[in-house]
């Protein structure tokens, strides 16, 4: 499973690679928002994540905002976005991970 620690909202930059206009997680945003702020820009092994089956987006508290199956990945310079379908409802989502996210990277393999 694929990791993507995200914290607090802030603005993203002008010319963010997915048309975003704000980044990051704040309390009661939902799993579409937490999807679309968590899967992607970032700097990770193309391979290795689409090697993964899941993606786990948490907050930096180690919630689970989102959970998506992977099914691909979108290049944005030197850097990529996860492509892939939302678990909608997933019993995962509004807990603690079972994982804690022990790198300082904001992207883990677990």
């Amino acid at each position: 499973m694929l990791q993507i620690q995200i914290g607090a909202e802030r603005a993203a930059d002008p010319d963010d690679g997915l048309g975003r206009t704000v980044l990051g997680w704040r309390p009661g945003m939902s799993e579409d928002d937490a999807w679309h702020a968590g899967r992607g820009v970032w700097k990770f092994n193309a391979d290795r994540a689409l090697s993964q089956d899941e993606v786990q987006i948490i907050n930096t508290e180690g919630t689970v905002l989102a959970v998506a199956r992977i099914t691909g990945i979108s290049k944005h310079g030197d850097r990529y976005a996860l492509e892939g379908d939302l678990l909608r409802g997933d019993p995962r989502v509004g807990r603690p991970t079972p994982s804690p996210h022990l790198s300082r990277n904001p992207v883990t393999y677990i």
